[in-house]
């Protein structure tokens, strides 16, 4: 009687295990489904249920599964740890270099620009022409956000075929634009409306700005002038001056302001235009570097 029940146990506990990978496996492939149907968030639900009740299953394929839903719904940190967690799974040198790539990608939108060069540099050095003009790409847009044009411009040459002369020449010719926008200096801009109020703005090319600032704070002298010769002196300095200090004081602080937004458009429009470029010569050649460039523009 006792070895009977034994039996029965056994059986049964035989086919829970063997229910419950079967549930297990039938929940990861409605998560694949998910992620197929591009439904991201549910299938991220579903595949940390995977992980969670199969105690690391599935590992080797689950984590860039997870990490592709992260970098779809935008968290690129995530999906950045997730791509980290999915290369040391991974045995195959190709798609480590994939991974490596992706890793990087999240971390370039996250603007995480000093971890995506360290991803960089633990690229092999042998890599094919693909990857290493992709390494370029990536390189020239992890220099530009460091502020490190120089370099920028080497890389996203590298990234350019020689044969390109035209794609080449125009690269370098927007470089050229930018050593004009970095000629722009904000404590210039901040000095000079110390002097005269609403000169920094103009320098910085913000005229409106600029010719408002002096029409206010002439205005305001005129003002202090005219009440402390119709009163008195202490007059206009209760009246007047907290107004024009206000006034003097915004001045200089927004041209300083107005020459950092100047820096700041420059370079965004630089940074577009190098993209085109970029597009425009690999969207044949390389689909995946044209789709990137439209990412990060």
């Amino acid at each position: 009687m006792k070895l009977k029940i034994y039996f029965i146990l056994i059986i049964k506990v035989c086919f829970c295990f063997d229910g419950a990978a079967q549930g297990l496996h039938q929940t990861y492939a409605y998560a694949n489904e998910l992620l197929r149907l591009e439904q991201f968030e549910p299938a991220l639900h579903t595949y940390h249920r995977v992980l969670f009740f199969g105690e690391g299953a599935y590992q080797e394929t689950i984590y860039q599964q997870m990490g592709n839903c992260y970098f779809e719904l935008g968290e690129y940190d995530q999906a950045a740890r997730y791509f980290d967690l999915a290369y040391f799974k991974e045995d195959n040198d190709s798609i480590r270099t994939e991974l490596t790539f992706k890793k990087t990608f999240s971390l370039l939108l996250d603007k995480n620009f000093t971890y995506a060069q360290m991803e960089l540099f633990n690229l092999p050095d042998s890599l094919s022409t693909y990857f290493a003009q992709k390494r370029d790409f990536y390189s020239g847009i992890t220099y530009f956000g460091l502020e490190e044009f120089s370099d920028s411009e080497q890389f996203f040459l590298g990234a350019i075929p020689e044969r390109e002369k035209d794609a080449r020449y125009r690269l370098e010719a927007i470089f050229d634009q930018l050593e004009k926008v970095e000629k722009i200096n904000p404590n210039k801009a901040r000095i000079l409306s110390m002097f005269i109020p609403g000169l920094g703005q103009i320098y910085a090319g913000d005229w409106g700005a600029g010719i408002n600032s002096f029409i206010l704070n002439g205005g305001l002298i005129a003002l202090g002038v005219h009440t402390a010769v119709q009163f008195t002196l202490f007059d206009a300095a209760i009246t007047i001056l907290p107004w024009y200090q206000r006034f003097y004081m915004g001045g200089y602080m927004g041209a300083e302001k107005a020459a950092f937004d100047k820096i700041a458009s420059k370079r965004g429009e630089i940074y577009r235009d190098v993209l085109e470029v970029i597009e425009e010569t690999k969207k044949k050649e390389q689909p995946a570097l044209g789709n990137l460039s439209k990412s990060l523009n």
